[in-house]
């Protein structure tokens, strides 16, 4: 045996590590990165119960965690059937209208799909208050758009 260690804390041990990854998940909501852990340590600490030995316990730690990482992954990265995009990328092709005028190399504000974004528009054009226009991409955290013409 390569260690020599009392193996009659060694449960608590893993249900410590259990509680502190729970706590790290809690801390960090949206990630579901530190969940698995704390999922394949309480599994660990199931197995210390039973008295495997601290090396399997080691095993089962890594491997339990990373069989949970890999389903949460696959879990939250299943797209629905129909292709829906989410976020920014639905605002593609949105259009709006303008609350506040945009400037050239100036920021403004437009609502799309009843939020308010800030924008800037394409190229050197100057698009006014109450203007309707197009969505056609992202900077960063500004949308950028074009005026909508008249048909």
């Amino acid at each position: 045996m390569f260690w020599i260690v009392s193996t009659d804390f060694l449960p608590y041990f893993w249900l410590i590590l259990a509680l502190i990854f729970l706590f790290a998940e809690m801390g960090t909501p949206g990630l579901f990165f530190f969940i698995a852990f704390s999922v394949g340590f309480l599994i660990t600490a199931f197995l210390a119960f039973l008295g495997f030995s601290f090396a399997f316990q080691c095993w089962s730690a890594i491997i339990c965690s990373l069989v949970v990482f890999w389903i949460l992954r696959h879990y939250f990265s299943v797209k629905s059937g129909k292709g829906e995009e989410t976020n920014v990328e639905a605002l593609a092709g949105k259009k709006g209208v303008v609350l506040k005028t945009l400037e050239r190399n100036k920021i403004g504000k437009v609502k799309i799909r009843g939020e308010v974004w800030s924008a800037v528009a394409q190229g050197a054009e100057v698009l006014h208050e109450q203007a309707i226009v197009e969505v056609v991409g992202v900077e960063g955290n500004k949308l950028v758009v074009k005026a909508v013409k008249e048909s």
